[in-house]
């Protein structure tokens, strides 16, 4: 499957949806099985049109509930009639119901509950609620992340996606929050942080507890990038970590987050000459780094200072490798 199919998947999924003939009595749904789906799970619609997740409750006893937004609503152990492929059941479901009428939030709908429902088990009778509270939180996001941090996704993604492509995957590793110290935790005792910037000196801002800490042994990874008309696009590395991890819904919802009412001209419009930042892509461990080498006094925190790296030393890709695989020591 191309990149292109593999990341046209959701709209085909929300066009087969609205293409259902609306269902005939109120409380009805209309829903199809998606054959990349676990079994018991669909998509349809209900009688307002609207897009509608649904699994069969595995346990049709406990008592309904229901949690409602502007956007969303979220049925838990609801009996409903539903023709699922064009067969009439009845059935006591969970539906997760968009109300949106935003098109990318429709689309953001359907690629997060796919995800979901491939890690869908039955062992929590109330795992959709984790769900509904991460689509109401995705969905009433009202500011957009600023450009820094739209340079920061971009380096984390291309850092991502230069190491899977060297069989090295750093995804299950990667902090997916913009409030931890560093990128990715490799084990209790590793960390990485990717540092980048437009600049053509490679002078970064850091943490100084991403440069000294007694907890961690601390890989740095330096990007310096520069704006073109060439190179690829935020929105393409997007794109390509979307499809190789359709399947990890934590990494597509940090995503969606992440870029949440930025328009996709915008997303395309942040390109960097990736030749450029392939050739000066460079690997430091913490300790070669300009730093103060004290520790914080007590009562200060939060101390941030430019370290410029261009005279230190760094280690090579095969280091690094070594480092990622085989552990590291203080």
């Amino acid at each position: 499957m191309t990149l292109k199919e593999v990341n046209m998947i959701s709209d085909i999924i929300l066009k087969k949806i609205e293409s259902l003939s609306k269902p005939e009595q109120k409380n009805a749904l209309k829903m199809l099985a998606y054959s990349d789906l676990p079994n018991r799970v669909f998509y349809g619609i209900d009688s307002e049109m609207h897009p509608v997740f649904a699994v069969v409750s595995p346990h049709p006893k406990i008592k309904h509930q229901t949690q409602s937004t502007r956007k969303l609503l979220l049925n838990i152990n609801i009996s409903c009639e539903a023709v699922i492929n064009d067969i009439f059941e009845e059935n006591t479901l969970h539906t997760l119901t968009c109300l949106s009428d935003v098109s990318e939030e429709k689309v953001a709908f359907i690629r997060l509950t796919e995800a979901f429902a491939k890690h869908f088990t039955d062992e929590n009778p109330y795992i959709l609620n984790e769900l509904f509270t991460a689509l109401t939180n995705l969905f009433s996001k009202t500011g957009c992340s600023s450009e820094q941090e739209l340079q920061g996704l971009y380096a984390e993604l291309y850092v991502i996606l230069f190491f899977q492509k060297r069989d090295l995957d750093l995804v299950k590793y990667w902090q997916k929050s913009n409030n931890m110290a560093f990128d990715f935790s490799l084990s209790n005792s590793r960390r990485i942080e990717v540092k980048s910037t437009t600049r053509a000196e490679r002078v970064h801002r850091f943490k100084h507890e991403q440069l000294l800490s007694e907890l961690y042994n601390i890989i740095i990874i330096s990007l310096l990038l520069r704006k073109g008309d060439v190179g690829k696009s935020l929105f393409t590395l997007i794109e390509e970590v979307r499809s190789l991890f359709s399947h990890d819904y934590t990494t597509m919802l940090f995503i969606e987050r992440a870029v949440k009412n930025i328009p996709e001209s915008e997303l395309r419009d942040i390109k960097y000459d990736d030749e450029y930042t392939n050739e000066h892509l460079r690997f430091y461990t913490a300790d070669k780094i300009p730093r103060f080498n004290e520790a914080q006094p007590d009562g200060v925190t939060h101390t941030e200072y430019d370290s410029d790296l261009s005279t230190s030393d760094h280690i090579s890709f095969t280091s690094l490798k070594s480092w990622i695989i085989n552990g590291g020591t203080k």
